[in-house]
């Protein structure tokens, strides 16, 4: 019987997997870059490749056009949001105490950075097709919200409608600062006061006629608020 044939480790794929990770990551970040100081007109491969450090060859192997990076950019973008909200959501010791306004801020901060390179890639994104998979990363920070022990809506939970309609609404106003970069900033710490003020007379108001008692608004106060925005390749 011949002897049999050592296998080879499955850790030496470990290496060429971790560096094609660092290559996709130098290649977001120059394209970020490009992007930012450029804008659309000027965001080629080309370019990309260049201040990448990479061949365009080795580039289209990983993103096979400069539209695939952009969507790439903005999952990452989503992605960060997603991630910051919710360390927002669960940092209950972090400053502000107040949960609401704690949401507001790290919504309205991550909205006001950035405005135009922001709107190419949610353009982009949205563009592509993409409008359900952004409702449904957006609904799983709502639930996040509304399950959480500790969040806003520990002592108010909300009906199905309800709780689209004030989500959005603070949504809403956010990401209307990406909508019109090019306008007369408004008031950073106005715009944040007056956003928890329509938070906040919208939940009084509901606590005031009583909130909807469905299956649906049971159902959701039972999500996970471990629930986390889906990984970014």
């Amino acid at each position: 019987m011949p002897p049999k044939k050592t296998p080879r480790p499955a850790a030496r794929r470990s290496p060429r997997q971790q560096r094609a990770h660092d290559t996709v990551s130098i290649i977001l970040e120059a394209a970020q870059q490009i992007l930012r100081q450029h804008g659309l007109a000027g965001f080629n491969t080309n370019r990309i490749a260049e201040r990448a450090g990479v061949g365009i060859g080795s580039l289209y192997g990983y993103f096979p056009n400069k539209q695939s990076i952009l969507l790439a950019l903005a999952r990452r973008l989503l992605a960060a949001d997603g991630q910051a909200f919710l360390a927002a959501l669960d940092d209950v010791h972090a400053a502000p105490a107040d949960p609401v306004r704690r949401l507001v801020r790290v919504l309205l901060e991550r909205h006001r950075h950035e405005p135009q390179v922001r709107q190419v890639l949610l353009g982009a994104y949205m563009g592509a097709g993409l409008a359900g998979d952004d409702a449904r990363q957006v609904g799983l920070l709502a639930d996040a919200v509304a399950a959480h022990p500790q969040g806003p809506l520990a002592t108010q939970p909300l009906g199905p409608v309800q709780f689209f309609v004030v989500t959005r609404a603070v949504l809403g106003v956010a990401r209307a600062l990406t909508e019109a970069p090019g306008e007369p900033p408004l008031p950073a710490q106005l715009l944040e006061d007056e956003a928890v003020r329509l938070v906040k007379a919208y939940l009084l108001a509901v606590s005031s006629t009583g909130a909807e008692t469905t299956p649906a608004a049971s159902s959701r106060n039972k999500v996970s608020s471990s629930a986390r925005m889906p990984s970014v390749p």
